[in-house]
C-alpha cells in the first residue's frame, strides 16, 4: 500500500491542530483552577464553590482526553510513514555469480585429443586419459566454487545482521520465496526502520539469504563440503 506525501501531511496537519487544541485546554485548566480558588478563599461557603469545582473537574478531564488524542494521533503517524517507507524495495538483487568458463588452453587439449590419429594403442587409451582429465577439471572447479563459497558465507554476523537472521531463519526456508514486512520485522526484534535495509543487504552479500521478486526472499541452501 503506497501513502502519497499529501497523505502524511494531512495526519501531521491533524496533530498540530490538536497538539494547539491541548495547550489551550490546558491552559484554560490552569485559569479556571485559579478561579476557583480565588472564590473559595474569598467565600469558603459560598454556594457556587460546588459548581465551579465540578466544572474545573469536567474540563481537566477534557484536557487529559485530549493529551491522549494528541498521542494516538502521533502513534498514527508514525505508522503511516513507515508504510510509506516500507514501499520501498526491501532487498537488492545481487547478481549470483557467473559459472566458471573453460580455459582456452583447455579447449585447445579437447580439440587435440579429439584429433584422429593412427597408432591403435593411443587411440584405445585415449578415452581413459580424457575422462581423468575431464573430471580432474570438474573436481577442481567444485573445489574452487567450494571455497569461494565458504569465503562468503564463513564470515561471522554480528549486531543487527545476527538478529535479523535468527528470526528469519524461524520464517523462511530454502526451497520457496515468502514475502516479509520491514516494519513488522523491525518492531518485533527491535532493530530501527534506518537499519533494517543495511542488515538485509548483508545478509545477501554474505549468502545467508536470496532475494525474490517484490520484496521476497528465501534461505540460501547451506555449501556443501569440499572433500
Amino acid at each position: 500500500m503506497s501513502l502519497s506525501s499529501a497523505t502524511l501531511s494531512s495526519i501531521q496537519s491533524a496533530g498540530a491542530a490538536v497538539f494547539a487544541a491541548d495547550v489551550e485546554l490546558k491552559n484554560a485548566v490552569t485559569e479556571y483552577a485559579q478561579r476557583v480558588s480565588a472564590a473559595m478563599t474569598s467565600n469558603p461557603y459560598g454556594l457556587g464553590n460546588d459548581t465551579l469545582f465540578e466544572n474545573w473537574k469536567v474540563l481537566a478531564r477534557l484536557s487529559q482526553s485530549m493529551a491522549g488524542i494528541e498521542q494516538e494521533l502521533r502513534k498514527v503517524y508514525r505508522v503511516a510513514a513507515d508504510l510509506s517507507a516500507d514501499d520501498q524495495p526491501l532487498l537488492l538483487q545481487v547478481a549470483a555469480p557467473a559459472a566458471p568458463t573453460p580455459s582456452v588452453e583447455a579447449a585447445a587439449l579437447n580439440q587435440n585429443d579429439l584429433a584422429p590419429t593412427d597408432v591403435s594403442v593411443k587411440t584405445r587409451k585415449k578415452p581413459a586419459q580424457r575422462v581423468a582429465r575431464s573430471s580432474g577439471g570438474a573436481s577442481a572447479g567444485r573445489g574452487r566454487a567450494q571455497r569461494a563459497g565458504a569465503s562468503v558465507t564463513g564470515l561471522a554476523l554480528g549486531g543487527n545482521a545476527a538478529k535479523l537472521l535468527h528470526h528469519l531463519e524461524t520464517l523462511l526456508n530454502a526451497h520457496e520465496f515468502t514475502a516479509v514486512s520491514q516494519t513488522a520485522i523491525g518492531q518485533k526484534i527491535g532493530i530501527p526502520m534506518g537499519s533494517m535495509t543495511a542488515a538485509t543487504k548483508k545478509l545477501i552479500e554474505t549468502g545467508r539469504i536470496v532475494a525474490g521478486p517484490s520484496g521476497r526472499f528465501r534461505l540460501a541452501n547451506a555449501p556443501t563440503p569440499s572433500v
